[in-house]
């Protein structure tokens, strides 16, 4: 019985009488060798017949997206185990270096206290021992000078922060002024205890000396980092105390003490001019 034609997408075949007696189990049963696709019958799954007559079996389309979706699926899959070991990675090798930079400032802190301790013994008299127990004279001696560098380091910047912000209180204010409130560029005047408190000396026409004046506006520029030169000092000082811009702060100045605070303005600006005329000649 003929169901379709060859090539139609489904395989038929014709049986003839010869393929029945096959079917007749005996011993004497004949093996005969498969025949040619042609006229053979029904396939539930429809070869393709090649130009050299081999037969190609094709999956159904559902079959076949159901594989490439289970594919899709292990390929996710594997991706995504990949991004987790990365990111397991990545949170490890970040812990480690966080661990590694607390511990190093760990170890930091741990030095710059146990050197805080030593200078401060050494600062009050103190020698340093070595890991036998002796004292260690050339480590207590190179300590000493730093610590001696540092102290003269943290007075001279006291000394500006002080010139500077009594300088600031002076213009910031707007009620009468003393001599004594004048920010004089000259050391903090000593301090004497009078009753029970202590008060600095008042300062006079006289303290106001060149030397003097050079400690204060020249001290600090001693200072490691500073990038401030002698001129420039010289410069902004010439203007902050040009007897012009000081009219401003004379006009607050107390009667009786007037005279006393023109002739200072007058005494550093002429020292200044000294110290700029120095300058230039050496």
């Amino acid at each position: 019985m003929t169901l379709g034609e060859p090539n139609s997408g489904l395989l038929y075949a014709a049986m003839d009488d010869s393929t029945n007696d096959n079917q007749n189990m005996g011993e004497d049963m004949e093996i005969t060798p498969p025949k040619p696709w042609r006229n053979l019958g029904y396939f539930a799954f429809p070869p393709n017949v090649n130009a050299d007559g081999r037969v190609t079996f094709t999956l159904p389309v559902s079959q076949r997206v159901q594989q490439s979706a289970q594919a899709f699926k292990e390929r996710e899959a594997e991706a995504l185990r990949d991004v987790q070991i990365r990111l397991k990675e990545a949170a490890w090798q970040e812990r480690c270096r966080r661990e590694a930079k607390e511990n190093e400032e760990r170890r930091a802190f741990e030095r710059a206290e146990a050197l805080r301790g030593e200078m401060e013994w050494v600062r009050m008299g103190g020698s340093l021992l070595d890991a036998h127990g002796r004292r260690d004279t050339v480590r207590t001696e190179r300590l000493r000078a730093k610590v001696r560098l540092l102290d003269e380091e943290a007075r001279l910047i006291k000394l500006w922060e002080t010139y500077e912000m009594r300088w600031r209180t002076l213009l910031a204010g707007s009620g009468p002024v003393t001599f004594q409130d004048i920010p004089w560029p000259m050391p903090p005047a000593s301090k004497v205890r009078f009753m029970g408190s202590v008060k600095p000396t008042p300062i006079s026409l006289e303290d106001l000396t060149q030397k003097a004046m050079e400690e204060v506006l020249f001290g600090p520029l001693k200072i490691r980092g500073n990038t401030v030169t002698r001129r420039d000092r010289i410069r902004t000082s010439l203007l902050r105390w040009h007897p012009d811009k000081f009219s401003p702060v004379l006009q607050r100045v107390v009667e009786e003490d007037t005279e006393a605070v023109r002739e200072g303005i007058y005494t550093v600006f002429r020292h200044l001019k000294v110290l700029q005329e120095t300058e230039r000649q050496g």
